[in-house]
């Protein structure tokens, strides 16, 4: 669980990470009509006849967890592509009854990702920002009290209202921007997670017995045996006639 807050306003946020074990797409159509009314009563001209048709994709697909529990997720006018075995994590913000609403898809197998809700529609949804009723209050005294004031209420009442609805439209941007950060933070938190660790390298054995015959000290060699010079009759006379 991951709790986002922003001065009295808390969001919770969930993650369900796994392997997508299953997919399944069913387009739902929507045909509306418009036109075929008479103008200027029954005898009069028909208005010509529009049908327009809307495409809506509904996405069911299943995510097996780490611990063998399959999870269901239903999305709802989102064209997401999905296969069997990818690894993704899926992001949601908590309703008030604990239903999620689906904010923000990982695919760790193909680096890609999808905003299912931004900040400002998880705003909406939660009623995050909800329209302040005091202000509604003070601004109907301050007319009343303009009638007595000749006046001076209704410029308090436009004064106060104006200052009101600043104040308010600034909280509100300074909120959205502050959740679209957290979110962005989060997902960034869950990719990073989801990368899969750089192989380790591994020495070969041949590599290894090369480089400790490289290191081991050479066999020492048996020093050579001089050879004495050979004695024979005419070396003897040479030396003896030089000595004469």
């Amino acid at each position: 669980m991951h709790n986002f807050t922003h001065g009295d306003k808390t969001v919770s946020f969930t993650v369900l990470s796994g392997e997508v074990v299953g997919s399944e797409k069913v387009s739902e159509t929507r045909v509306t009509s418009t036109g075929g009314v008479h103008v200027n009563g029954d005898d009069g001209d028909v208005t010509p006849v529009r049908i327009s048709s809307v495409s809506i994709i509904n996405h069911e697909f299943w995510v097996k967890t780490p611990d063998g529990v399959e999870h269901d997720v239903k999305l709802r006018g989102v064209d997401i592509p999905l296969r069997t075995g990818q690894e993704i994590s899926l992001i949601s913000a908590l309703n008030k009854d604990g239903s999620p609403l689906h904010t923000l898809l990982q695919n760790h197998t193909a680096s890609k990702r999808w905003v299912l809700r931004d900040a400002n529609v998880l705003n909406t949804e939660l009623e995050l920002s909800p329209f302040n009723w005091k202000t509604v209050l003070i601004v109907l005294g301050l007319c009343i009290a303009g009638l007595a004031t000749a006046g001076l209420g209704f410029l308090a009442a436009t004064g106060y209202f104006c200052y009101a609805w600043y104040q308010g439209s600034q909280r509100k941007k300074l909120l959205i921007s502050d959740l679209n950060a957290y979110i962005e933070k989060l997902g960034n938190q869950v990719a990073s997670r989801g990368q899969a660790p750089s192989p380790v390298q591994v020495e070969s054995p041949v590599q290894a017995e090369i480089s400790f015959q490289a290191e081991s000290p050479a066999p020492a060699q048996p020093p050579a045996e001089t050879e004495s010079p050979a004695l024979n009759s005419e070396s003897v006379r040479r030396a003896l006639s030089r000595n004469l």
